[in-house]
């Protein structure tokens, strides 16, 4: 491919000079100023070798230009030679600082401009060679190596020493993002050398040992197996020197530990697993390492094998209703009930206790969310249809949902679409929810009444701000879990039932209705009747169940 070299020049006579030297050989462009000259080069149909520039020029001089490109990284692999008719030394010093890599004098000699144009190409092609076998091969940040050399390095470590055990270890530092906003990008590359500077001074210490910065603030280490007691002296002294480089922040490394067992088992698995052990940890100040087990990976898998099966259960509507009741407990009679979900594969149910935790992690709980909502009016809707007149039933929003910014809308629209009264679809929304996110949810909150519905707490007593959150947040029903409630004849039912009951009259004093959830015991029932509670829910009056189940119990 033909070279291109760039002429900046405002003399006219003197460009079409070097044009004419230029030619036969290179493709040649032309600027009349350095903004010109820069322009070009940063239009991406330009492919440009070489730079020839004058220093004095209108506009933008050669300095000028040589400053701006002396800052721009995309410039690095182009040459520029000035051109000039002055010699002093102080102007060839002043363009060398600013990048300058060879000067052509004026009067022009033809034969004198080739070489030097042919030689700084040849020169910057290879630089630009040396610096992609370099990038190949090491970390330009850091200097050590990149992953696909320390994948290439503990292959051969591994083939040459048959008789050592040998473990990864995948290391990274918690919320290295946050220590980036606060310090700075600057800051953050130079606690990332000095890590790589760390690892050096291991692999000093000791034979066998390889190691690289994977990506970020990520790095890889292969190293002769230690037992627990070595890999936490070796994650405390990184934590003291962390505590010595930086004392105005707490600089938290978290670790994964893979040993390496079995050798048919590639390196970049092997990497893997260390980092999914090291998610075991993330946070934790005390225990900030962690051992791959084969639980994990299976943890992993089936994780991921709930996912990816989600999108064609909604399809196929695998997630079924199930209805859970409630009860009056002035006449035992049915009040309404909340909608609970169900997976049912081909195969057979999938628990929510693994699905949901699944779904929480990684946001799909949105969609099972609203996937449940519409199912639920489409249910309410039959029921209005077919003539009956349907106790509301209530359903439950996530935590995460209440992230959702349309959440009001959504859930507005749904009713409107399928011509649901709001009074007859109730808002289940846990304690610890409303702990997160209290002005946000709170407007939401009252702009769902607003529109008609009522608001359900879940959980009541169960978080660390039970009161607070009463008094500032609106709620229409407090559902009380029955984990306050001790074991009949223990020491501390005494305690427990003296709890509940003045939670249910600080209810009433409220005009706050109470639901008692959990409720498996004889005695249990006769004790929340005794302190006028006036709703329960439970495995003594009924399990969840499906929705024809529930039609025979409440509609018959």
């Amino acid at each position: 491919m033909e070279n291109t070299v760039l002429i900046v020049e405002d003399n006219e006579i003197n460009r079409a000079l070097l044009m004419t030297i230029l030619e036969d050989t290179y493709q040649v462009l032309e600027a009349e100023n350095g903004q010109e000259a820069l322009e070009i080069l940063r239009n991406p149909k330009n492919s440009v070798s070489a730079v020839i520039t004058d220093l004095i020029m209108p506009e933008m001089d050669g300095y000028q230009f040589l400053e701006v490109y002396s800052s721009s990284p995309e410039f690095a692999n182009i040459p520029v030679i000035v051109s000039t008719s002055q010699s002093d030394s102080e102007s060839e010093v002043k363009c060398l600082e600013y990048g300058a890599w060879d000067f052509i004098k004026k009067p022009y000699n033809a034969q004198i401009i080739r070489f030097r144009v042919k030689n700084v190409i040849e020169r910057s092609e290879l630089y630009a060679l040396r610096k992609l076998r370099y990038q190949e091969q090491f970390d330009t940040l850091t200097g050590i190596y990149i992953q696909n050399m320390f994948i290439n390095r503990t292959k051969k470590m591994l083939k040459e020493n048959p008789d050592k055990d040998f473990m990864i270890l995948h290391f990274d530092i918690y919320q290295f993002q946050v220590y980036n906003s606060v310090f700075g990008r600057r800051e953050g590359d130079k606690l990332l050398c000095h890590i790589a500077d760390m690892l050096r001074k291991m692999a000093e210490c000791g034979t066998c040992m390889t190691y690289c910065r994977i990506e970020a603030d990520a790095f890889c280490i292969c190293a002769p197996a230690a037992d627990n007691e070595m890999i936490q002296n070796i994650m405390d002294w990184f934590q003291k020197d962390f505590q010595v480089y930086q004392r105005d922040y707490n600089i938290l490394a978290n670790m994964g530990v893979y040993y390496v067992e079995d050798n048919t088992v590639s390196i970049p698995v092997m990497i893997d697993h260390a980092k999914l052990a090291s998610k075991e940890c993330k946070g934790n100040y005390i225990q900030n390492y962690h051992i791959y087990t084969e639980e994990i990976g299976k943890s992993i898998q089936e994780a991921q094998s709930i996912v990816s099966k989600m999108e064609r259960a909604m399809k196929e509507e695998q997630f079924v209703l199930y209805l859970q009741p409630k009860y009056g407990l002035a006449k035992y009679k049915l009040r309404g009930a909340e909608v609970l979900i169900r997976w049912l594969t081909p195969e057979g149910m999938v628990s929510p206790g693994k699905f949901i935790p699944v779904f929480e992690k990684n946001g799909l709980i949105m969609k099972l969310d609203y996937y449940v909502w519409e199912q639920s009016c489409k249910l309410i809707r039959n029921w209005l249809d077919r003539g009956i007149k349907p106790f509301p039933i209530s359903v439950n929003i996530s935590r995460v949902s209440m992230y959702n910014p349309r959440i009001v809308e959504e859930i507005h629209e749904l009713t409107v679409k399928y011509d649901v009264p709001p009074e007859l679809f109730q808002l289940e929304l846990t304690e610890s929810a409303y702990t997160d996110n209290p002005e946000s949810i709170k407007k939401a909150m009252q702009q769902l009444q607003e529109y008609g519905f009522k608001i359900l707490m879940d959980d009541f007593g169960s978080g660390y701000s039970s009161l607070n959150v009463l008094k500032d947040i609106s709620v229409d029903i407090l559902k009380m879990d029955m984990k306050f409630m001790a074991a009949p004849g223990s020491e501390n039912q005494r305690r427990s039932e003296s709890i509940v009951a003045n939670v249910i009259r600080l209810a009433k004093d409220l005009d706050l209705p109470v639901i008692a959830e959990g409720v498996e015991e004889k005695e249990q029932v006769e004790f929340l009747s005794s302190v006028g509670c006036e709703y329960v829910q439970g495995y003594y009056f009924a399990r969840p169940m499906p929705v024809a189940e529930y039609e025979k119990l409440a509609f018959t």
